[in-house]
């Protein structure tokens, strides 16, 4: 079973942090403890910054299972983020902030951000899993488009097809039926034969096909014969 992804993603940084050059490492372990960082100091490079907000990262962050939603946090004592927050703003990772009664945050939300961030604080490998997780959302979510459409076409159909049916019982229970057109009838005997039959396939069982649009007209206007009979609404 799957560690969560925090930790696993804690455990990689922990043991790159093994490798860091001594200064970086030093910054890793102030952002474990949201100690101030020397700027001034000949010690830093330009990697401290990254270093320290991993650190950072390790002590105080979290990271929501990517499958079920997009969400990296900070949790921090009362009144500490702003040197963490000073730092992930300078680097373009602006996050919003709630500051609550014992404890503020620092968030994220978008997944693209995420990604960048991730990839920023050396977890690509993790950056790059969100990203095939996006993916597969965003896959599954057309096809479940796509599902809905067919299906809400498919009752849109029979809904139209039992009206049809319907009314072409009340044009024979009135008498009214006798009186249509041969080419009416015609389409009302088929109807009444093939009740879940599409309009393409109903079309085709004539004896000379016709036009859907032409198979439309004429049950529309079966419709419109049954609705002139007192007693259908």
């Amino acid at each position: 079973m799957r560690v969560s992804v925090s930790a696993e993603i804690k455990q990689h940084l922990k043991t790159e942090a093994d490798r860091l050059k001594p200064c970086c490492a030093e910054a890793f372990v102030r952002g474990e403890r949201l100690d101030p960082i020397e700027e001034g100091s000949e010690k830093l490079c330009e990697l401290c910054g990254r270093s320290y907000i991993g650190g950072a990262f390790c002590a105080y962050g979290t990271l929501t299972d990517p499958k079920k939603a997009f969400h990296l946090e900070f949790t921090l004592p009362k009144g500490e983020y702003g040197l963490l927050m000073d730092l992930l703003s300078a680097e373009g990772f602006e996050p919003k902030l709630i500051e609550g009664r014992k404890k503020d945050r620092l968030y994220y939300k978008g997944s693209e951000t995420i990604e960048d961030f991730l990839t920023y604080i050396g977890s690509a490998r993790f950056s790059l899993e969100i990203m095939e997780l996006k993916v597969i959302n965003e896959v599954r979510i057309t096809e479940n488009r796509r599902a809905n459409a067919v299906y809400a076409n498919l009752d849109r159909a029979a809904t139209a097809a039992a009206d049809q049916v319907n009314a072409i019982k009340l044009l024979r229970k009135t008498g009214k039926f006798e009186l249509l057109s041969e080419p009416l009838k015609a389409t009302a005997v088929l109807r009444e034969e093939n009740p879940d039959a599409s309009l393409e396939e109903l079309r085709m069982l004539f004896e000379v096909p016709i036009s859907k649009s032409g198979l439309n007209h004429r049950l529309a206007k079966l419709i419109s014969e049954a609705d002139k009979i007192d007693g259908l609404k």
